[in-house]
């Protein structure tokens, strides 16, 4: 038998020392704030990103749902006659408030609330925004039951009673019956605040413990007769109307108009007709500036110069020392359908 060759010894097993598991970590360290730099970075950027797209949708949306008013307003049905002593045969329309800002189906305050109770124009405000009125009547000739659109601003139905104007056109009649007359609807549009969504009041939004001011599109309708308003936008700074009023025959505006200047306009006649100079308006030009609730993360926590945005009025403002939040203008002009044939 061959003999057994000499054993060799087992190397002994090495682990890392002291240096060498400080350099690991020290690694792991680097490694890990990189990732969480990353992280921030992006999760910050996204967060403006949010929050410039969420401002866009604020401002196209508040164009969207006074334009799509607008198309409304001075609407009468046709199909619909009433008492010849009471119809503006010229326009189809027919103002039954006794009140002369539902006298055209549309009205403007400059730089005031309007007041629901008197429905008159307080003294303006410098800087404050403006007030829209829009008046139109329902249709309900072609069927019964939900036919015609009877809901104001806020969604109230304005087929009751009890709600104003319309108590004597609704009438009472059989269930799921037209009304005797068409109903009225009037919508009022106009910048809102706080808790109680008080008219040119603005609401303090609170974002991670930063107070951020701001407005909301504020409606009101004439369905539930109140004087509440009701937002239905928020995030917006600014709400200006320009009212585009013909001169001729044409119907087309001359120039755009503030509210006051329309009140002061003098009565023109057409084709021998005295138009009235609120009658006279067949465009509304819409100006809304909405606004991001943080500054984006590009912008740091401080500038050095004041940011710039361009208001209304088409001219650079400075805004506020240390406000860094974005601010786009949307401007908007719809024509008045209903306010650009001579007669019916």
């Amino acid at each position: 038998m061959k003999p057994l060759g000499r054993l060799h010894a087992l190397s002994p097993i090495r682990g890392l020392g002291l240096v060498e598991l400080l350099v690991a970590l020290a690694i792991s360290l680097v490694i890990v704030l990189a990732a969480t730099s990353v992280y921030v970075g992006t999760r910050s950027t996204q967060r403006s990103i949010d929050g410039a797209n969420a401002a866009h949708e604020a401002g196209l949306a508040a164009l969207r749902l006074i334009g799509r008013d607008l198309a409304n307003a001075g609407f009468y049905p046709t199909v619909r006659v009433e008492s010849a002593a009471n119809v503006n045969t010229l326009q189809g329309y027919l103002n039954i408030t006794g009140r002369a800002a539902y006298e055209t189906g549309i009205f403007g305050c400059e730089g005031a609330v309007f007041d629901i109770a008197t429905g008159t124009c307080p003294a303006a405000t410098a800087g404050a925004a403006d007030t829209l009125v829009v008046g139109y009547f329902t249709n309900d000739a072609f069927g019964s039951g939900s036919v015609g659109q009877r809901t104001d601003c806020e969604g109230t139905d304005v087929n009751s009673n009890v709600a104003r104007f319309n108590g004597a056109r609704f009438a009472a009649g059989a269930v799921n019956t037209p009304p005797t007359l068409p109903l009225f609807i009037g919508n009022h549009y106009t910048l809102v605040g706080g808790a109680a969504n008080r008219a040119g009041v603005n609401e303090a939004v609170t974002l991670e413990g930063r107070a951020v001011s701001t407005f909301s599109l504020g409606c009101i309708g004439t369905g539930s007769g109140g004087t509440d308003w009701r937002a239905l936008v928020q995030g917006l700074d600014d709400l200006q109307f320009r009212y585009g009023v013909f001169q001729d025959v044409s119907r087309t505006p001359a120039r755009f108009h503030t509210a006051a200047e329309v009140n002061a306009l003098a009565n023109v006649t057409i084709d021998g007709v005295v138009f009235a100079p609120w009658a006279r308006v067949s465009a509304v030009r819409v100006c809304v500036i909405a606004r991001t609730f943080e500054a984006p993360a590009a912008l740091g926590s401080a500038a050095a110069t004041p940011r710039q945005f361009e208001n209304c009025d088409g001219t650079l403002t400075d805004q506020a020392a240390g406000d860094l939040s974005l601010r786009k203008t949307y401007v908007q002009v719809f024509g008045l359908r209903n306010r650009q044939t001579t007669t019916f």
